[in-house]
């Protein structure tokens, strides 16, 4: 296959304006623009615009798949509604990266190479599946970045020795735009269960929620007046975004953990390792019995058929034997094939009957009539007959 490279753009706060739409129409005249997305495919040469220009300036989610196993994943998020040292414990130079610019932090997730047996796609349905994280993002959920440090501890980039990083709730209950995510980076599904054995169940176990009802108590009367006041005029498009942020900016150090708020409780990478390996090998320890379990199912089933089939052929006695005869007779290669695995019968059958003397007394007398067939004796003496 020819070289493919995929790219999608999303603006999700604002239209693009006249202006925007001519200045990425000046970077490629084949792309697909609209006041809300800009989508290309390349199967030769390179896309000249720069996506860290165009998210600064237009969009607010990008996305990046190519045919060689490189993919990209890019988010915007306004400054003054994100504060990027939620994103700094999980950063790792295998995949998560953020850059902080004038108006926005750019945080973003890479998979430089998919692994082996990994399955190929044009990319096309990424990204309606991952936008809704940046709605996470803004809220405070940190659970993608830390999918995204896990990946990292699978690539084998993060020291051994360091610690993880705030473990979030919720990370055995994944959304569907986080479980995309996950299959984005090729996350190992052993390994993420590992990881959620640290988390709380759920997102609403968070020491955060009591907390956040707690200040909610506490504003003054005036204050939540003028907030609903802002929300029934349509001031205030994200409610539980705008609540998230006041709650953040009243509350520092920032809480985003469940349980492990110690970060000495918290394990190191070698100590995840080893917990994966050990899942893993147990995974394929049961696989295995139960594969044995299956073989010697069928085996028993194989061999009950097999019984049954040959007191059958005992029972028809002369007339099996009639058969091995007629079927010799008609001097063809499926013919012979057929007598033989018929005499292979009534060896069996004679075995069970302990006759197995009349047996070969019969079979020597068939070998001597039909001697002067090459082809017939060479298939007994291969059957062992």
């Amino acid at each position: 296959m020819s070289e493919y490279q995929y790219y999608e753009f999303l603006a999700m706060d604002r239209r693009l304006s006249d202006d925007h739409m001519d200045w990425l129409r000046g970077l490629s005249t084949r792309a697909q623009i609209s006041p809300t997305s800009f989508t290309n495919v390349y199967h030769w040469g390179d896309f000249r615009g720069d996506p860290v220009k165009m998210m600064e300036r237009c969009f607010d989610a990008f996305v990046y798949v190519t045919n060689w196993g490189y993919r990209r994943f890019m988010l915007r998020l306004p400054r003054e509604e994100f504060d990027d040292a939620l994103a700094k414990p999980y950063c790792h130079e295998g995949g998560l990266s953020v850059q902080k610019k004038k108006d926005c932090v750019l945080v973003e997730f890479d998979l430089e190479e998919e692994p082996d047996g990994y399955d190929w796609d044009d990319g096309t349905g990424w990204m309606a599946s991952l936008s809704p994280l940046r709605g996470d993002l803004l809220e405070g959920d940190p659970r993608c970045l830390y999918l995204a440090w896990l990946r990292g501890v699978e690539l084998e980039v993060v020291a051994e020795g360091r610690r993880e990083p705030p473990v979030p709730s919720g990370l055995g209950e994944l959304s569907a735009p986080l479980t995309a995510l996950a299959e984005f980076l090729a996350v190992d599904s052993e390994l993420l269960a590992v990881a959620a054995e640290r988390s709380d169940p759920n997102a609403r176990n968070d020491p955060r929620t009591n907390a956040m009802k707690t200040w909610i108590a506490s504003l003054p009367a005036a204050e939540k007046d003028e907030l609903l006041w802002q929300i029934a005029r349509g001031e205030v498009s994200h409610p539980r975004r705008a609540l998230e942020q006041r709650f953040r900016k009243a509350h520092t150090p920032r809480m985003t953990t469940t349980s492990d708020t110690d970060s000495k409780s918290r394990r190191t990478v070698a100590e995840i390792t080893e917990a994966w390996q050990e899942r893993v090998r147990e995974k394929e320890r049961q696989a295995a019995e139960k594969a044995k379990r299956e073989k010697e199912r069928k085996a028993r089933a194989e061999a009950k058929a097999r019984n049954q089939h040959i007191e059958e052929v005992a029972s028809r006695g002369p007339k099996a034997w009639k058969e091995v005869s007629a079927l010799i007779e008609s001097r063809t290669p499926k013919g012979y094939d057929q007598a033989v695995a018929l005499l292979r019968d009534l060896g069996d059958a004679a075995a069970l009957t302990n006759d197995a003397a009349a047996f070969e007394k019969q079979l020597r007398e068939l070998r001597e009539d039909h001697g002067r067939k090459p082809s017939l004796m060479s298939r007994l003496k291969e059957a062992g007959l």
